[in-house]
């Protein structure tokens, strides 16, 4: 009984004997291979860092008329234009050696106790550009670098306390695969007179409606995403309806020739092209007419240049007339009258904002996380930090009581970054918060560069 109890162990034993230099030699090998990632993700944190702090950013501001007849189609195609300064590491110098990595720009709205001010962030080397790209869409626009406002306003969370303030800060993604877009200005401009219907005035509404004392920020990211977003989201849409994935060509024609010459005699001939199309179309007659317009809609949406875009609220005012519900409900709901049902909303990340419950996992050290976020939401507030590429850099970046593993990106379109963030027509209720220039410029300043490197020629 004994004998038979211990028979599988001593099985087991000669087994491992009999291997062990094989067990030797297959540990070594996943150590190598952990090892080596792990110094691959550090090297490339490292490289990506130093090219990130090697770029010089410059802030400008646009000061906006009296009178501004442009539709957010002008502001769609100035993100057109951003689009194409896309650049990214396309081979092993870039990435490794010299950390390239795909530069972003900020667009900005921000109240100052109910005045607001429009900027955008850019890689000081695309300024002109930006700039020329701006007067294009909106002649009528001043366009200026100014100081960054983030210089006057402190650096770390203590400073704001001993001054009597305190903030709070969130970001927000979409409810749904960023497949399925928002409510884009054109929906506002098929069932409304174009300019009696501007969908950005409810926002400026509420960034106009705080007291004198209260600042709100907001930021939206934008990264310009290659054309392998296409290509996923073409996947997902065949995913999503049913359509099969078409296979390559092999030895079918052979087996479809003959085929067609034995059934020809009874049915007409068809041809590889001409049947996917035939069972396409059928497959088409199948879906509702909802669903036929939701693919409708996402097909023309991911067919426009798009960006991987993480949108950032930021809030401060004395406490003695702190309003965290404000800052938690009133930007969000002023930008989901872009939501549907049907298609795409926000919510905010719940996981990135400064709020913390007991009832939140791991329910402990509730201020010290809260005081950990608060300082994470400033500094990448006033960086404009997108997240880290890497697990190295979200790892080496983390705090012990905040891993920086919260911020995610979504992919937006041009049409519906445009419809988020444009100059207000001149029928905005807020017009009178907005901050604006009295007189009319008759165009853009002479010796602009059209093109994106015309700058970098002249110097060589």
């Amino acid at each position: 009984m004994t004998q038979q109890l211990f028979e599988p162990i001593q099985i087991i034993w000669d087994f491992v004997v009999t291997y062990w230099l094989v067990f030797q030699w297959l540990a070594i090998f996943i150590i190598a291979v952990v090892l080596v990632n792990i110094f691959k993700q550090t090297w490339l944190f490292y490289k990506q860092a130093a090219f990130k702090n090697s770029i010089e950013w410059t802030l400008l501001e646009i000061k906006i008329p009296r009178q501004v007849e442009k539709t957010p189609r002008a502001m769609e195609q100035f993100l057109m234009n951003i689009h194409g300064l896309r650049n990214a590491a396309d081979d092993f110098l870039e990435k490794y050696i010299e950390g390239e990595v795909t530069l972003w720009w900020s667009l900005e709205m921000v109240s100052f106790g109910g005045e607001i001010h429009f900027y955008i962030r850019t890689p000081k080397k695309h300024a002109k550009m930006v700039s020329a790209a701006l007067y294009a869409q909106y002649p009528t626009v001043e366009v200026s670098d100014v100081e960054d406002y983030m210089n006057g306003f402190p650096s770390e969370t203590n400073e704001i306390y001993q001054k009597g303030g305190d903030i709070f800060g969130s970001e927000f993604v979409l409810r749904k695969e960023d497949v399925y877009p928002i409510t884009t200005y054109e929906v506002f401009e098929k069932y409304k007179d174009e300019l009696a219907m501007d969908p950005i005035s409810a926002l400026l509404e509420i960034l106009a409606g705080v007291q004198k004392e209260e600042k709100v920020f907001l930021q939206i990211l934008i990264r310009p995403a290659g054309p392998e977003y296409q290509e996923m989201a073409k996947k997902f849409i065949d995913k999503l309806f049913g359509r099969e994935e078409k296979k390559e060509a092999g030895g079918s024609d052979l087996g479809e020739f003959l085929r067609n010459i034995v059934l020809a005699p009874k049915e007409h001939p068809t041809w590889g092209e001409k049947k996917e199309a035939k069972e396409e179309k059928d497959l088409y007659k199948k879906l509702t007419p909802g669903e036929q317009d939701l693919i409708k809609t996402i097909e023309r949406n991911i067919s426009k240049p798009s960006f991987e875009t993480l949108i950032r609220v930021f809030y401060h005012a004395p406490i003695s007339i702190f309003n965290v519900n404000f800052a938690r409900s009133g930007i969000l709901g002023a930008i989901n009258q872009y939501s549907s049902p049907v298609f795409n909303s926000f919510r905010s990340n719940y996981l990135a904002e400064t709020r913390v419950r007991w009832i939140n996992w791991p329910h402990l050290f509730v201020k010290k996380r809260v005081e950990a976020r608060k300082q994470r939401i400033l500094y990448n507030y006033r960086n404009r930090k997108m997240p880290e590429e890497t697990s190295a850099g979200k790892l080496y970046t983390s705090h012990v009581f905040d891993f920086n593993t919260k911020s995610s990106v979504f992919v937006l379109s041009t049409a519906e970054l445009a419809t988020i963030y444009h100059v207000p027509a001149e029928q905005v209720l807020t017009a009178p918060h907005v901050k604006r220039v009295e007189s009319k410029k008759m165009g853009p300043p002479a010796g602009l560069p059209i093109f994106a490197n015309e700058s970098e020629d002249e110097k060589n």
